[in-house]
């Protein structure tokens, strides 16, 4: 088939939209409500989302009592970025019509993108009563569930998600992370063999199947998917190969004393951060031979994951794990906090802090699955 170039198209779309106002122009008045939501639609379509908004609103000043009018408003504020006011519209929506399963997903998302994911659940939950058929409802709230570290009840949600659709790529990733998140690590990479068979060109799904392996211990299939990975995604940013090759037995020593380096370490950790107003503090991934760790943390009564390094004297960088930042459903990810501590050259002495930021986002810091430099 022949295809149109984009002056062409556009004069086309326009056209059509012209068809559609004149059509609806001989039944209906020139300013009428349901002329202004056609015309909003039309906008929407263009893009023309903030151009949209004025219509949208004459429209529900002369029908305030009609659903579909606040939830296209709900939609244009969405793709605008603007998550509390299209909460409200959907919201406002589903007041005047609450079997709008449309309108209930998208109100749920929307609690999720701004972190009540408590709220998100009970959202997600009525969806799923009224649609025991939908799988993105569970997936969505195994999400969530695994957001507020309930791993038991995300995991319900994703076999009920994979009973409903076995062939969602989705599903079986997301799983995998929470089997990751508390060391079922065969499950996991069972998962992530299932969403790589389903998409081969999944390049989290190989970059966590590799994560998965080399906390197995097996270091030479790791290096093989996180590889795979950084070809497929040039974002990953893989760890040296000496990483991943055993420790010669000369090397054990030097092991050793670093554990117990940081073995000193974990209470100082532990007292800076609970000085910085973090509580329900747990390691879940440390690395004594490269002093690094990832830990679980509440703050402000919401979940939030903490990495922590010790910064050796002299040296310009850092090494800090990856974080397993859940993925929400709005496609968003979880931002963590970062913590450098200075190794003082007297052992006698605690390690002073270095650099701590609340809001550090490793996405923008190139970081690779398992291990990665910082520069300080």
């Amino acid at each position: 088939m022949k295809r149109l170039n984009a002056s062409t198209a556009r004069t086309c779309f326009a056209s059509v939209a012209s068809l559609i106002l004149l059509i609806s122009g001989c039944a209906e008045a020139p300013n009428s409500p349901e002329l202004m939501l056609a015309r909003a639609k039309i906008l929407m379509d263009r893009g023309q989302g903030a151009e949209a908004i004025p219509e949208l609103d004459l429209a529900l000043k002369a029908m305030p009592q009609n659903p579909e009018v606040y939830f296209q408003r709900g939609l244009v504020y969405e793709n605008l970025d603007l998550p509390e006011k299209a909460l409200a519209d959907y919201v406002a929506c589903l007041k005047l019509d609450d079997r709008r399963t449309d309108a209930l997903n998208n109100k749920a998302v929307q609690l999720a993108k701004l972190k009540r994911f408590d709220e998100a659940i009970i959202a997600f939950s009525e969806l799923v009563d009224l649609d025991r058929e939908d799988f993105l409802g569970y997936r969505n709230r195994g999400l969530c569930r695994f957001d507020m570290q309930d791993a038991s009840g995300a995991l319900q949600d994703y076999d009920t998600a994979l009973k409903l659709n076995p062939d969602d790529t989705s599903s079986w990733f997301q799983r995998g992370n929470v089997h990751l998140s508390i060391d079922n690590f065969d499950a996991a990479e069972s998962d992530f063999t299932k969403a790589l068979e389903l998409d081969s060109e999944f390049a989290r799904a190989w970059m966590n199947r590799g994560v998965a392996r080399y906390r197995k211990g097996e270091k030479s299939l790791a290096a093989e998917d996180l590889t795979r990975a950084q070809e497929l995604d040039s974002r990953i940013v893989l760890p040296a190969i000496d990483f991943f090759r055993d420790t010669p037995p000369s090397a054990a020593v030097t092991a050793g004393m670093a554990a117990s380096v940081w073995d000193g370490c974990r209470p100082c950790i532990e007292v800076v951060l609970a000085e910085r107003g973090f509580t329900k503090l747990v390691f879940v991934r440390e690395f004594p031979d490269l002093q690094c760790a990832e830990l679980t943390a509440e703050f402000d009564g919401q979940p939030s994951t903490v990495l922590v390094t010790c910064q050796q004297t002299g040296k310009s960088t850092v090494t800090l794990p990856c974080p397993d930042l859940p993925e929400l459903p709005g496609g968003e990810r979880r931002p963590c906090s970062l913590l450098v501590l200075q190794m003082a050259e007297n052992n006698g002495i605690a390690p002073k802090v270095a650099r701590f930021e609340q809001q550090w986002n490793p996405q923008s810091q190139n970081g690779s699955p398992v291990i990665m430099d910082y520069e300080l």
